[in-house]
């Protein structure tokens, strides 16, 4: 058996390849800055290969860095793994994620099939909720939260960053068509959902304080795009949410204005949870569908 290079400096290699910079990898450690990059130089010197490039504007991982890198992680996800699957006598429980309906309806399920067939042998939990959950106390694997990403608690992902513009059916915009944004909305039923931005749109389309004649509200952002759908009105459509309807032509944007929230959703998760292989193939998965073209297909 060859014998093993340094435990400490695989530990620091590990957390500089992750965190991208030495003062957070001596913060995650608890020792100096000097401390980690002597260990890391110890590691290189022991496998006789260079790990990392320096340079003035920082660290970066050669291609033998990178490598190294996904061996390391999955040796270090196997060692915790075990040690949880011998500690944990709940591991056979289902992965569990924690997601408003919204997410779960409008952008989750439409992708769902792609990490079943994926994965068919993950059993999965979808807790709908709008209380954030707390992830320490094991309520559940990872989230889905809406809001600006500024959580401390745990990992921070982003999947989803809204921005909104009104839609509506191709027979409501020829009635519209060649109006400006007053004139267009005069008259019109605005659907609403319990927390839009319709007021933040209305001030970058040079409307601040508009007020619409006509409303229709719905605490279900779904039941608005049935509404929307059948003609009802002018809904606000975000992006990542009626992108479907936008592709088949169903719904269509009847302004060239879009503007960013500053909101959407984020993963989050704890980080000692991707020990569990299950955690990490789902936050995988879920960070190569923001990748994708915005209509999901099979």
């Amino acid at each position: 058996m060859r014998p093993l290079p340094s435990l400490r400096g695989i530990q620091a290699f590990e957390a500089v390849a992750r965190l991208r910079t030495l003062a957070a990898a001596s913060d995650f450690l608890g020792i100096t800055a000097s401390a980690v990059s002597h260990r890391i130089r110890g590691l290189e010197k022991e496998l006789g290969v260079q790990l990392l490039k320096r340079s003035p504007k920082g660290l970066s991982l050669t291609d033998a860095g990178r490598r190294y890198r996904g061996a390391v992680e999955d040796a270090f996800a196997g060692l915790a793994q075990a040690t949880s699957d011998l500690l944990d006598r709940d591991a056979a429980r289902p992965l569990t994620i924690s997601l408003t309906s919204e997410i779960g309806m409008r952008w989750l399920m439409p992708r769902f099939h792609r990490f079943r067939a994926q994965y068919p042998d993950i059993d999965t939990a979808i807790l709908s909720t709008y209380r954030v959950v707390d992830l320490q106390a094991g309520e559940a694997d990872l989230a889905l939260r809406y809001g600006d990403g500024q959580w401390t608690d745990a990992e921070v992902e982003p999947v989803l960053e809204f921005s909104v513009s009104p839609v509506c059916t191709a027979a409501l915009q020829e009635k519209i068509a060649g109006r400006s944004p007053a004139q267009a909305l005069a008259g019109q039923i605005i659907i609403r959902d319990a927390y839009d931005d319709w007021d933040l749109w209305f001030a970058a389309a040079g409307i601040a304080g508009f007020e619409p004649s006509r409303q229709l509200h719905f605490m279900d952002y779904s039941m608005a795009v049935t509404a929307a759908l059948a003609g009802e009105g002018l809904m606000l459509g975000y992006s990542g949410y009626v992108d479907q309807e936008l592709a088949s032509g169903t719904l269509v944007q009847p302004f060239d204005l879009s503007v960013p929230t500053g909101r959407g959703y984020y993963l989050v998760y704890r980080h000692e949870r991707l020990a569990d292989p299950r955690v990490r193939k789902f936050r995988d998965w879920v960070l190569s569908e923001t990748a994708r073209a915005p209509a999901p297909g099979p």
